[in-house]
């Protein structure tokens, strides 16, 4: 007679744990997703924290230490001239604005690079228009360089790397959130195409004369340091220094001649900055260096020619970085972050 043995399954100390996803909130795998959630917000509040006490010394020296500025009225005046010579193009440029916007909130297949295509289209707009053509005797350093085709070839460079991230290296990529990033590039967004010329309006200029998004560079910083935020991370990091470079540039010589709407430019640029360094920071010594630079920038607000040496190198040093970066990953048969994302 045979007897047959049936084995007890074999006991383990631990079952298998299934892969945890966004949309595991349920039972107990959720009850670690609930703590990563709850800690995300306190980890991009530390990074905003920082960079608004770094916006408020900034802005304390502002008001301290005035710079030279021109006459309000010759600075609305020189708008007045400059909006009626491109007339319709804000129209245009702010339909190509909310495009943008559209676009990342309801994606569609290649969204990101068609918001890249018309930044990088808006960007040369704005230097060879502005800065090229309309603004070109802006001023002379020590008589020899022209300021205002540094500023042109700064935005211009500025949407070339737009192309760059979002087109060749697919580095940039919109996906817009629930977030304390997200809702704070919304906020700046919007304070960009309708708080900044109703903010000129309150203060009793009429609109033709107001540097609004279209046409003004520091709409335009504004606008791209929150649509910045709206990049799933890592953000290329490439993308802000030029416009910082502008925002810490022009924002001490509007506060002095009393534009009230550029007050916010530096807060917006270096809020943006600080938040994205903290957010996709990968170490401790990569996070202290860029708040060194940060704070280097932020030292250097109001002059030109170290503002845009300095831009300049930081982005180069930061693009080559990161093809390194990219270099390695492919030497070491893995895809870029950003690329596995694109092709799951």
């Amino acid at each position: 007679m045979s007897t047959t043995i049936k084995r007890a399954p074999d006991e383990t100390s631990a079952e298998p744990t299934a892969p945890r996803t966004d949309l595991d909130t349920q039972g107990e795998r959720g009850q670690p997703q609930a703590a990563m959630r709850l800690r995300r917000p306190s980890i991009e509040m530390i990074g905003l924290a920082a960079a608004a006490l770094a916006t408020v010394v900034m802005y304390v020296l502002f008001f301290v230490h005035p710079v030279e500025h021109e006459p309000l009225n010759a600075f609305l005046a020189m708008y007045d001239r400059f909006n009626a010579a491109v007339w319709p193009m804000q129209l245009v440029w702010y339909a190509s604005a909310v495009a943008m916007v559209g676009l990342a909130l309801w994606p569609r297949r290649h969204a990101s690079q068609l918001i890249c295509l018309l930044a990088a289209a808006y960007l040369t707009w704005v230097g060879v228009a502005f800065f090229g053509v309309l603004d070109s005797g802006m001023g002379v350093l020590d008589g020899v360089v022209n300021l205002s085709w540094l500023w042109a070839a700064t935005f211009i460079l500025e949407a070339l790397l737009f192309l760059v991230a979002g087109i060749v290296r697919h580095d940039l990529v919109f996906a817009p959130r629930w977030n304390l990033s997200s809702v704070l590039g919304a906020v700046f967004m919007f304070y960009a195409l309708v708080a900044y010329p109703i903010i000129g309006l309150l203060s009793g200029h009429p609109l033709h004369t107001l540097p609004v998004f279209g046409l003004s560079p520091c709409a335009t910083v504004i606008f791209f340091f929150g649509l910045l935020l709206w990049a799933r991370s890592p953000a290329p990091k490439y993308l802000l220094l030029l416009p910082l470079a502008w925002a810490l540039e022009a924002t001490p010589s509007n506060i002095a001649m009393g534009h009230v709407a550029d007050f916010g430019m530096a807060l917006v640029g270096v809020i943006t900055v600080g938040l994205l360094i903290w957010r996709d920071r990968t170490s401790i010594w990569q996070t202290v260096a860029g708040g060194v630079l940060l704070a280097a920038m932020i030292a250097f607000s109001g002059h030109d020619d170290l503002m845009i040496g300095t831009a300049f190198v930081l982005t180069v040093v930061t693009l080559a970085r990161a093809i390194r970066s990219h270099a390695q990953g492919l030497h070491a048969g893995r895809l870029p972050q950003s690329e596995r994302r694109l092709s799951s």
